[in-house]
């Protein structure tokens, strides 16, 4: 278990919902309430094992967040969140006892409407289907070259498959080949071998969009393969699951609520689900440990904060040959450190780029979140919160390390939530912070009802002396209609950073919401910002005026 994992698992049921009131969910009769920032209200719902469940939430005023918990209290997944407005839930009951939703709102008063729409046996779903009530799968859209191949074979009269099987065991899914015509995108046929059982599959993942039922498979001839084929971009890494029946059932849920488990005929995995990387995908060598490079290192520290009224251990990094008394190092200060531990490997960019000669010797704080509540209120624009980065980090860090007092030599960093927090920071405290690095960051944020309230911040002031990297995925596009697409927010951030004249490191890279991608983005955002002469990343869209 990672350690962001094991947080989360450790903050559990108990924590959240300490302060919470106790209320029970009953199919059809919805629930409208206040709630109070701070406040978080638990619903109790009672499943039997394969039960599947799915609701409906409508937020009106300030954000509402919302979390899924098993009977034992371990956290099982978020309901996504966005602007105000409608958002869906479901999920399968993987064992019998009582599941609870809980809402919080982790800033301002809002109000909400929670409905549970769907409560359904395997049994009932399954009658379902054999009467015909689910949507039947479409023609196929693209070609698969095994796919054919293998409908002439059994149309030939070879009906068998375990060759085919065979074939792909040893290559590994998805298939991959080329698109015709255009060497921009790569045609990906997922695979699952069904049983007798098997009603339909479903694909999710981050390069999904509306409406769900395009990524429903097809099943061959009577045979046991289902299949379905996508065009994506030649450059894509991502992360997708595969649903059977017993996961899914409304085919039109939104995005990313039926993540599907991972694809036994893929060997290579992120996190709980699979993963791919097609031909031109990025290469992220600085991810790799490389034995021949000396390493820096780690070191837990506590620190108190008088502003927030909490205390939390912080990860330091020191580069290899760190000496009290030599050079100062470049400092970088990140946000959801546990992440950039388990997830990024930011010790072996470091040590890689700096073996390079790529960076300086870097020193990195890693701030990592007391809960998800706690992380909500800290990293979205939060005086208090920059007030101790500003008053009690940074003097603490000088205080202890050998770190510069130049801010063009100072990173703050931080991805999604984070990278909203990254750039408040550096607008409030650019004698601190000279350089931003945000990895899709959220600045749609708003304390209120307009959506990109820290674009307007910097266009109200007056230009400083601070560097940008921002980076966002292709995926990360506005699917609900909501207007709170990453991609779209972080064009606009660098185009009102531009127009104000200042130097902006803009990369698009071929991915979704997701650690995957941000592992191998963090060391451009570093070889843009810090790096030496000659190593900077060839990925820059500047301004004209500096």
């Amino acid at each position: 278990m990672t350690k962001t994992v094991a947080l989360i698992a450790a903050i559990g049921l108990s924590c959240l919902i300490a302060v919470s009131q106790e209320y029970r969910l009953t199919i059809n009769q919805p629930v409208a309430r206040d709630i109070e920032p701070g406040a978080s209200h638990s619903y109790a719902i009672e499943l039997n094992s394969g039960d599947y469940v799915a609701g409906s939430i409508e937020q009106q005023g300030g954000p509402v967040s919302a979390a899924l918990f098993q009977p034992d209290g371990l956290h099982l997944r978020d309901v996504s969140e966005s602007p105000d407005g409608n958002r869906q839930f479901a999920f399968i009951a993987e064992v019998q006892g009582t599941y609870r939703l809980v809402l919080t709102s982790p800033t301002r008063a809002g109000k909400y409407e929670l409905r549970l729409t769907n409560r359904l046996s395997l049994n009932e779903r399954l009658n379902r289907v054999r009467h015909g009530q689910d949507p039947t799968p479409r023609e196929d859209k693209y070609s698969c070259a095994a796919i054919e191949a293998l409908s002439r074979q059994i149309l030939g009269g070879d009906k068998s498959t375990e060759a085919f099987w065979q074939r792909v065991t040893l290559s590994g899914t998805p298939l991959v080949e080329p698109f015709p015509r255009d060497n921009r995108y790569q045609l990906v046929t997922f695979l699952w071998r069904g049983s007798a059982d098997t009603r339909n599959v479903l694909v999710s993942g981050f390069f999904t969009k509306p409406p769900t039922t395009d990524y429903l498979t097809n099943q061959l001839a009577g045979t046991d393969v289902w299949y379905l084929t996508v065009k994506l971009p030649s450059a894509a890494r991502f992360a997708y699951g595969l649903s059977t029946l017993s996961d899914v059932l409304d085919t039109n849920l939104m995005r990313g609520e039926a993540r599907g488990h991972a694809d036994p005929l893929n060997p290579h995995l992120w996190l709980d689900q699979s993963m791919a990387e097609l031909p031109g995908a990025a290469p992220q060598p600085w991810i790799v440990k490389k034995a021949a490079n000396p390493e820096g290192k780690l070191e837990e520290r506590r620190i108190k904060s008088e502003f927030l009224k909490n205390e939390r251990s912080i990860t330091v990094y020191t580069p290899p040959g760190y000496r009290t008394n030599g050079k100062p190092c470049a400092l970088l200060v990140v946000f959801d450190g546990d992440s950039y531990l388990d997830l990024v490997p930011t010790p072996v960019i470091l040590d890689n780029l700096i073996a390079a000669s790529k960076i300086p010797p870097t020193v990195a704080v890693l701030i990592p979140n007391l809960s998800r509540e706690t992380r909500n209120r800290e990293l979205a624009p939060n005086e208090k919160f920059v007030d101790f980065l500003a008053k009690e980090l940074i003097p603490w860090i000088r205080a202890h390390y050998n770190v510069t007092n130049e801010p063009r030599q100072t990173v703050v960093a931080g991805s999604s939530l984070g990278g909203t927090a990254a750039a408040y920071a550096a607008l409030i405290h650019p004698e601190l912070f000279g350089n931003v690095l945000s990895q899709s960051g959220g600045f749609s944020w708003t304390p209120s009802t307009e959506p990109g309230w820290l674009a307007r911040e910097y266009i109200k002031r007056t230009r400083l002396p601070l560097k940008f990297y921002l980076d966002a995925g292709v995926f990360e596009v506005d699917r609900s209609g909501n207007g709170d697409g990453i991609l779209e927010w972080s064009r606009q951030m660098r185009d009102v950073l531009l127009a104000k004249g200042y130097e902006v490191h803009y990369q698009q890279f071929a991915g979704g919401h997701d650690y995957l991608s941000w592992r191998g983005t963090l060391a451009d955002g570093l070889l843009a910002l810090i790096g030496k002469q000659g190593g900077q990343a060839k990925i820059l869209q500047r301004s004209s005026s500096g």
